[in-house]
């Protein structure tokens, strides 16, 4: 699982991380407590890349910096399922770090977007 931490373009990025979400939550035991992490995370995770989507779609300042905001709200939400699932299934750790990590990055980043956006 490899994660380019120094690509530029945000909308590919956060791509890039939904799809390995999507993949390592193939990891997941089988079993009902795993069932709803593994979909409250998928969800959360993609729903980061398609409100970036709905951003570049936007017509005006404000509607962006809304998308933007929105998709920075999904992934601390994805940061949360990631660490619970971390807890849980410590032999999953190893794959999920530097998951937990790139979400981070991408929460700071989506903040600074924001941040410029306003003025």
């Amino acid at each position: 699982m490899k994660i380019n931490k120094y690509e530029k373009d945000i909308y590919e990025r956060v791509y890039q991380f939904a799809l390995l979400v999507v993949k390592f939550s193939r990891k997941l035991p089988k079993t009902a407590e795993a069932d709803i992490l593994r979909k409250q995370m998928i969800r959360s995770a993609t729903s980061i890349a398609a409100n970036m989507q709905e951003a570049d779609g936007s017509r005006t300042r404000s509607e962006f910096r809304h998308a933007v905001t929105v998709s920075k709200k999904e992934a601390k939400e994805t940061k949360l399922w990631l660490r619970m699932i971390n807890d849980l299934y410590p032999q999953l750790v190893m794959e999920s770090d530097p998951l937990i990590s790139e979400n981070e990055e991408l929460i700071k980043i989506l903040a600074t977007i924001i941040i410029r956006t306003k003025s």
